[in-house]
């Protein structure tokens, strides 16, 4: 018989740094209250789901949206420790690209940072190329993922926009670029769930759950 395993992954909630537009890099900006919202919502997207493994990046975001997915999911209590707190591993492989000296500056509109040439091997002042941060995803996802996938487990990993983009190199469904991948961040919504389905350790199938809607919301249009 194949073995079906199964890679959630999300970006963490919304921070006041993403609200306001300003590289985050290494900072460990919390959540706001509408971020942890999201990451209610994305567990409950994920209820039914029951994982046997979670990852999170060491930031604390990325680590209180695994938990409050998982609390939200109300299908993972076997990884909750005797105390009560979640079992969510927590890695330095998958925190954000280093952003060094324009961490906490407006990516927007800061003439340094827009001026700066984004290639893809070329480091942020004091931080971290797009190369860089692929490269120890992609160790991440080879050495520690994928055998728990061949084996045909299900697991979660929550962590941030360009390690999402990084997955998606890692695991073969984009090109490594040529140039950065910077315009691409911001292209990656806060807390919604991309499922990647594996069959014998082969990925087989992508996509991403939809969210609930928000209490008050207006519904489809007929």
């Amino acid at each position: 018989m194949p073995t079906k395993g199964k890679l959630v992954l999300f970006r963490h909630g919304q921070t006041e740094y993403n609200k306001l537009g300003y590289l985050t890099g290494l900072h460990d900006a919390p959540l706001t209250k509408e971020g942890e919202d999201q990451a209610r919502a994305a567990g409950k997207a994920l209820s039914g789901i029951t994982f046997d493994k979670a990852y999170s990046s060491t930031l604390s975001r990325a680590f209180n949206t695994a938990a409050l997915a998982l609390e939200a999911s109300g299908t993972n209590n076997q990884l909750k420790k005797t105390d009560g707190t979640w079992n969510i591993e927590e890695r330095g492989e998958i925190v954000e690209a280093d952003s060094g000296d324009f961490t906490g500056r407006n990516k927007f509109t800061d003439p340094e940072i827009l001026a700066y040439p984004h290639a893809y091997d070329v480091p942020l002042p004091n931080g971290e190329s797009d190369r860089q941060m692929v490269e120890r995803v992609q160790k991440f996802y080879n050495d520690v993922l994928l055998p728990r996938l061949e084996r045909g487990e299900t697991v979660m990993v929550a962590s941030h926009s360009g390690i999402m983009i990084a997955f998606e190199i890692a695991a073969g469904l984009i090109p490594v670029p040529t140039e950065d991948i910077w315009s691409n961040r911001s292209k990656v919504p806060n807390a919604a769930p991309v499922v990647f389905e594996y069959t014998d350790g082969k990925l087989t199938k992508n996509y991403t759950l939809s969210l609930p809607a928000k209490p008050g919301a207006p519904g489809p249009k007929p």
